[in-house]
């Protein structure tokens, strides 16, 4: 087994998004079966560091991206004796590429879903992908993708290349239930949270209680959590629909305050559209696990990866993309039922604690990477 395990990734904490966590919580997991695990990273400023952060030994590239690049190729093809590592890179390019150009072979590509499609750019769809992205994911001794979504995006793209499906986990002693005196148990709390962009779908949740009946659409309070370019449209359309009343704008919400946001609400909704010749495209839904191992349920769309992070009726449910009748009906039916929120509420977490946790996900994958 190789001694030193090098997670290549230029999204890493301060930085947010899922791929940030993703190799946080790989960075930390992975040093009870290695001797050092180093990062190799962007440097970043930002306060968005995680419960976890001081556990990690990082190496900061510079920030300006080709100047990046060059130290970064120069430190990997100055390593010796480069059998005795394993990268794990972030995404395939530029840090496998550049892992490969610098002579290892012992490469590791994780994959997450946007970065696979071409949308309707001609140099994505005719050499970007078929070309480089195929030369890359065929040098990779594995293809780590995080939901059977992105394996078969890497295999149209590589067909002979190595990929498995390795869906996401949690950390459950983190994100835990936290019990919440509920100030009206008549109001059923949803929560949102992302980047507010148009894909992620807020535009259909807010159309959907605004057409609610009027019984119903009073009883619902909607938390968002989140920046992004779609914000200030979302608000206009919260203001031109006249649920003003129903939503609550938070803003970004730091990760050490995630589970208290989470805590707050009873369910989690996130209606991510897959839209044709597109690039966005939720490849998991790192969200929805976060939420389940808070003991809160969770509904999402039967798009790209999301049906990997959520399993029908148990701890969640699944409708199809832009269903307006089906959302609402769910609304409804929540709301007249809490028992059936608070009992899938303890579904989500069970499931968590034995399926879906990031010990589970660091056992598999050290098998993967050591196989």
């Amino acid at each position: 087994m190789n001694k030193t395990l090098i997670i290549f990734s230029y999204d890493f904490p301060p930085s947010n998004g899922g791929i940030a966590r993703l190799c946080q919580e790989i960075a930390v997991g992975q040093q009870i079966n290695f001797e050092h695990v180093i990062v190799l990273t962007r440097i970043k400023i930002g306060e968005n560091k995680p419960y976890n952060f001081d556990k990690v030994q990082v190496i900061e590239l510079p920030q300006k991206r080709i100047k990046c690049e060059r130290v970064a190729f120069s430190y990997l093809q100055n390593i010796k004796n480069k059998e005795e590592y394993t990268i794990l890179c972030g995404v395939w390019h530029p840090e496998a590429a550049l892992s490969i150009l610098a002579g290892f072979k012992n490469i590791y590509i994780l994959g997450h879903g946007t970065e696979f499609l071409s949308g309707i750019s001609k140099f994505r769809k005719y050499f970007w992908l078929p070309i480089y992205a195929k030369w890359v994911l065929g040098r990779a001794k594995m293809n780590i993708a995080n939901s059977n979504y992105t394996k078969k995006l890497i295999e149209k793209i590589n067909k002979k290349g190595n990929v498995i499906a390795l869906p996401l986990g949690v950390n459950e002693d983190f994100f835990k239930p936290n019990e919440v005196l509920k100030e009206n148990k008549d109001i059923l709390k949803i929560a949102s949270v992302s980047r507010i962009l148009k894909f992620k779908g807020y535009d259909f949740i807010a159309r959907t209680i605004a057409n609610l009946p009027i019984d119903f659409k009073n009883k619902i309070q909607w938390n968002i959590g989140g920046t992004g370019d779609y914000l200030e449209n979302l608000k206009q359309l919260v203001k031109v629909l006249g649920i003003e009343n129903n939503v609550t704008f938070h803003d970004f919400i730091p990760d050490l305050e995630l589970p208290a946001f989470y805590n707050t609400n009873d369910i989690f909704v996130l209606c991510t559209r897959e839209l044709e010749n597109s690039t966005s495209v939720e490849g998991f839904g790192l969200v929805f696990l976060e939420a389940q191992s808070c003991g809160i349920p969770v509904i999402g769309v039967r798009s790209g990866g999301i049906p990997d992070a959520i399993e029908e009726g148990n701890g969640g449910w699944l409708i199809e993309q832009d269903n307006e009748q089906m959302l609402a009906d769910l609304f409804i039916n929540l709301i007249q039922n809490q028992e059936l929120v608070k009992n899938e509420g303890l579904k989500a977490r069970k499931r968590i604690i034995q399926k879906a946790n990031w010990k589970h996900y660091n056992e598999k994958l050290f098998k993967i990477i050591t196989n």
